[in-house]
């Protein structure tokens, strides 16, 4: 683990540093035809190695950076939420995708709150965006439920188009989720 990436608990969650052994959960979403249509297409069998290390390393380089989301029960890897803002990101991003077999069960917007805190608080964060395919439905919904609102539509954003939501206010949110 490294002393960089802090560790959140939630009820239910433990959002943490990355290990090679996540590999196979991110591998779980990205070669997900479903999962994956929603994050750039259905990934070759070396790209979700490639992305947990640049997961680790946009941590290295910008102090902040996506979290292993894990279960506390099971103790197991179930993808990824956190904060994201590489080179021609329109603004600071809470990125998150989970594995399907986990999906509707309320992970996301959990981890997304703790992610969105944790970027408020300690990163300094003053706002952030959601970056989401206009069709995933799923992913519209934790926003809304997050209070995020839809200010912009098919934004092309380095190689792929995509809305953005933007989440309240650091000020907003922190006094809505004391």
């Amino acid at each position: 683990m490294s002393a960089l990436v802090p560790i959140i608990e939630t009820e239910r969650l433990i959002l943490r540093d990355w290990t090679e052994d996540d590999v196979g959960a991110v591998s779980e979403i990205m070669t997900n035809r479903q999962a994956a249509g929603f994050i750039g297409g259905v990934a070759p069998s070396w790209q979700p190695f490639r992305a947990v290390c640049t997961f680790i390393g946009h941590w290295q380089l910008r102090g902040f950076g996506f979290f292993a989301v894990e279960r506390k029960e099971e103790g197991d890897c179930i993808g990824w939420c956190g904060m994201w803002r590489p080179d021609g990101w329109p603004d600071n991003e809470i990125g998150y995708s989970l594995a399907p077999r986990v999906w509707g069960q309320g992970y996301a917007p959990e981890a997304v709150q703790a992610s969105l805190r944790f970027a408020y608080q300690s990163v300094g964060w003053k706002t952030a965006i959601s970056l989401i395919d206009s069709k995933n439905t799923a992913s519209q919904s934790v926003a809304r439920k997050m209070h995020a609102i839809l200010e912009a539509r098919d934004v092309q954003v380095t190689d792929f188009t995509a809305d953005i939501w933007r989440h309240q206010p650091a000020e907003k949110f922190l006094e809505r989720t004391a």
